[in-house]
């Protein structure tokens, strides 16, 4: 998790003390953009973003205002519910738009006045604050100001999805039930639909699937067409693995592959897309080295995700760093993690010359699960995260990482600031199942060493064996000399690509690429030097970052620089001379648990219900399936009355 958390200009920001508004309109118009040096032209460009993003909340207030105007009176009233048509017949908008506009209005100014004075300030954009807005929905008005309150301060260095995530992770503290009742009902209105583009295309798509189910699919998808995809290179076919993947997904569909195994899957697939025999002009179809890793990017946000797909960062090498083969399996957990374990590469036996090619795993390399230590020992219900999909329960999550017993498990110690300090390698408990298909998989778990250090001083062998292993692998790390931790070590300092415990360690250290605003998971970043090799950076972890190959390739033919003045922490400079200061975590804070103040649906009077309770085309009422009763009546409960109007005193009845 990496996050913008300084910009600075070179030189100073002449608009940084200028308060939005008037002053800061007026100092814009005055300003001759093609007279400024690079650094300045960025400076000028975050604050016409403040002075819009002030500009976006004086109109909220005045959709507000107008609302509750009357003619002839500077009286506001109470809405009835017609209101917003006003606005729409006033800016030629629908009055669904209007409604909506209004509802944010409501929620940024009354509800949580706190985000109303970010985005006059200027810091807070319109588009966060419906993140805000939406990701909240259902939670008690007290849970939604805490959530405020430990986000905002973030919100400017996220990027949208990145400011959805967190604010789901701390409302899923704050409530776990509320997060299931939510994660129920929309199970509840799963749902497979199609869609056409602008293009005569048309979108298949698969709705509000169980997040453990949709990650198993998807990976195998993923595995299946990378395995298709380096066998049609070896034919002479170079096709792209998000084509291949969505030609296997429509025919398995579409009952062309009905009944196949994963190895006919393939050879059926190759034949269609290559017009030729599967096993080639020698019958032999197996390439000498396919790809490094033929998964596609791992980008967040499906067809309805507010960033749209990510960008296929598949541009050539620019040949500073690749990759190491991912060649780590599960070490032994006796020692600090050295990388000497197994070779995780190795698959299962060849499956005979009746059908050859490369072994299918079905689950490629990836950080599969990552959780707490203590929610994974029951002492609370933190929510745990699916990389590269979404945030999920602490019920789901243990569930799941039993479920991966052959999956490398390892365990990332970090500071108080959430920050890695040690990285150990260990076996799964002993109750996990043994499921091959999750043989190349990584479960993170995050241990602060606060913890460790407690459970270390009050836990007995006898009492929890995996327990145990897990603390005597942290006090031989702990106790190892720097030569032998992968933070200090300078074992790989004149290699030009680092090691196998020390490529894991910055893997685990920058969980994504550290560039600012990217999110492409570490499994798709290279490993950089900072100091590029050619220009005497050496190999050790203060020396190298995660980054992908766009950004590695920016900084190489693009000119933005990478300083590490600490482990971890990175200075950038972009093309303009502006300054950016990022820095890497394997965790963030979450609040404890928030009681909400809830009244039974039983008491409330229509009136004060949302007003999408009371529409009939009410989302919830439209999609919710009689296959998982009580969902629906869970959410009309949970849900807070988020007030339209502002409240009437009881002598002053509405206009």
């Amino acid at each position: 998790m990496a996050a913008v958390v300084l910009t600075e200009t070179p030189g100073g920001d002449p608009f940084a003390g200028v308060p939005t508004g008037p002053g800061l309109a007026a100092a814009l118009a005055a300003v001759d953009v093609a007279g400024l040096p690079g650094e300045q032209v960025a400076a000028w460009m975050r604050a016409t973003f403040r002075q819009r993003n002030h500009e976006d909340a004086v109109l909220l207030d005045a959709i507000r205002q107008t609302c509750r105007s009357r003619a002839g009176s500077c009286r506001r009233v109470l809405d009835d519910g017609f209101a917003p048509r006003v606005v729409a017949a006033n800016l030629g908008w629908s009055a669904v738009t209007a409604s909506s506009r209004y509802s944010l209005a409501v929620f940024v100014l009354d509800a949580q006045p706190a985000l109303g004075a970010a985005m006059y300030d200027g810091v807070l954009e319109a588009r966060k604050a419906e993140i805000f807005d939406s990701a909240t929905e259902g939670l008690d008005e007290n849970q939604i100001t805490e959530v405020v309150r430990i986000v905002l301060p973030e919100a400017p260095g996220l990027a949208y999805q990145a400011l959805r995530e967190r604010i789901l992770e701390v409302a899923r503290a704050l409530d776990p039930e509320w997060a299931a009742g939510r994660l129920a009902a929309a199970v509840a209105r799963a749902r497979v639909a199609t869609r056409p583009s602008p293009s005569g295309a048309v979108d298949l798509c698969g709705y509000d699937l169980p997040p453990d189910l949709a990650q198993d699919a998807k990976a195998h998808l993923d595995a299946l067409a990378g395995q298709v995809q380096a066998r049609l290179a070896f034919l002479g076919v170079e096709l792209g693995v998000g084509f291949i993947a969505a030609r296997i997904f429509a025919r398995l569909l579409d009952g062309t592959l009905a009944g196949l195994d994963d190895p006919a899957v393939q050879d059926a697939v190759i034949a269609e897309l290559s017009g030729e025999d599967p096993a080639g002009p020698d019958g032999d179809s197996d390439p000498d080295d396919g790809p490094d890793d033929s998964t596609p990017d791992d980008g967040p946000d499906g067809p309805d995700g507010p960033d749209g797909p990510e960008p296929d960062d598949s541009g050539p090498d620019d040949g500073n760093d690749g990759r190491p083969d991912d060649d780590s399996g599960p070490d032994d957990d006796s020692g600090p993690d050295d990388g000497s374990g197994p070779d995780d590469n190795a698959g299962p036996e060849e499956r005979g010359a009746a059908t050859p090619g490369p072994i299918v795993e079905p689950y490629p390399a990836e950080v599969a699960l990552r959780m707490r230590l203590s929610t994974l020992l029951g002492h609370d219900e933190h929510p745990a995260e699916l990389p590269g999909l979404s945030g999920t329960l602490a019920e789901i999550a243990r569930r799941r990482a039993l479920d991966m017993g052959t999956a490398r498990w390892q365990v990332l110690v970090h500071d108080t600031d959430g920050h890695l300090i040690h990285l150990l390698a260990l076996h799964a408990p002993p109750d996990a199942r043994p499921d091959p298909r999750h043989q190349r998989r990584t479960v993170e778990i995050t241990a602060p060493a606060a913890l460790l250090d407690a459970l270390d001083a009050t836990t007995h062998p006898d009492d929890d064996p995996w327990l145990a292993s897990l603390l005597a692998a942290y006090r031989r790390s702990r106790d190892a000399p720097p030569e032998h931790h992968p933070a200090t070590t300078t074992r790989d300092a004149h290699r030009r690509l680092p090691g196998a415990a020390l490529g894991r360690w910055i893997d685990a250290r920058d969980p994504v690429c550290v560039a600012p605003g990217c999110r492409t998971l570490a499994r798709r970043c290279e490993h950089d030097h900072t100091l590029d090799w050619q220009d005497g950076g050496r190999t050790h972890a203060d020396g190298l970052a995660n980054l992908c190959r766009a950004d590695h390739r920016a900084k190489h033919v693009r000119g933005w620089t990478y300083d590490q003045p600490a482990p971890g922490r990175f200075t950038i400079t972009d093309p303009t001379g502006t300054v950016h200061h990022t820095e890497s975590r394997v965790v963030r804070p979450l609040p404890d648990p928030v009681a909400p103040r809830r009244p039974h649906p039983a008491d409330l009077h229509p009136a004060d219900l949302h007003p999408a309770d009371q529409h009939p085309t009410d989302p919830c009422r439209r999609h919710t399936a009689t296959s998982a009763p009580g969902t629906l009546e869970h959410l009309l409960a949970t849900r807070p009355v988020r007030r339209t109007t502002p409240t009437a005193d009881d002598d002053e009845p509405p206009y």
